[in-house]
């Protein structure tokens, strides 16, 4: 299980820094289900295509709505929806992309002896509703959306937490999934960083 891959650092930082999407939440297999049952005549493979869609139309413009991202991604394969249609599978995915109760609960457990912070480009607003069925401990620092000063990736934003929360830069690791967006800023501000993956077995150590 991934905690068991976080708890391994634990004892070694003073400050873990995670990224929400692909590395905390459900996002795969939450975008996958969401699909799937809003097009069960579609084959697996058409389905993967269209979650690549998505993560395609994310990068290309992050600040624009999931729902923008899922109309994107079935019009480039030959779907067509409405913005209604596009808002409600938004919504089922963020239903079923709340952040698991054993993931939130050891986030709040490790927050008793170090300190944490969840790094993401999602806004406030959303990181309360994925985690509203599991509260996060109050210990748990949240540098969403509106806290940043430019959009990830971002060195900046980085110093400013690791001057926020008074940590060295060699006592803090960061893990995200993304190399250009999360694991290069930290690998050229010197914080160790850990690439974590929907798509291969286990972690990749940088």
């Amino acid at each position: 299980m991934i905690i068991d891959y976080f708890m391994k650092y634990a004892s070694h930082y003073d400050l873990l820094i995670f990224d929400i999407n692909g590395v905390l939440d459900n996002n795969h297999d939450a975008k996958i289900k969401m699909l799937s049952d809003a097009f069960p005549d579609l084959s697996t493979t058409q389905i993967a295509e269209i979650n690549v869609g998505m993560e395609r139309a994310y990068e290309k413009n992050k600040s624009s709505s999931t729902a923008s991202h899922i109309m994107s991604a079935c019009a480039d394969n030959g779907i067509v929806i409405d913005d209604g249609k596009a808002e409600e599978l938004a919504n089922r995915y963020y239903e079923l992309n709340r952040i698991k109760p054993e993931v939130i609960q050891f986030l709040n457990k490790l927050s008793e002896t170090n300190k944490v912070c969840l790094y993401t480009s999602l806004s406030r607003q959303k990181v309360d509703f994925i985690t509203s069925r599991y509260p996060l401990s109050s210990k748990v620092v949240v540098f969403a959306r509106e806290d940043q000063v430019e959009s990830k990736p971002s060195i900046r934003n980085l110093e400013i937490i690791l001057h926020k929360l008074d940590i060295p830069v060699e006592k803090a690791i960061l893990f995200g999934d993304n190399v250009a967006v999360d694991i290069m800023p930290a690998h050229l501000l010197g914080i160790k960083s850990v690439l974590v993956s929907n798509y291969v077995d286990g972690v990749i150590k940088l």
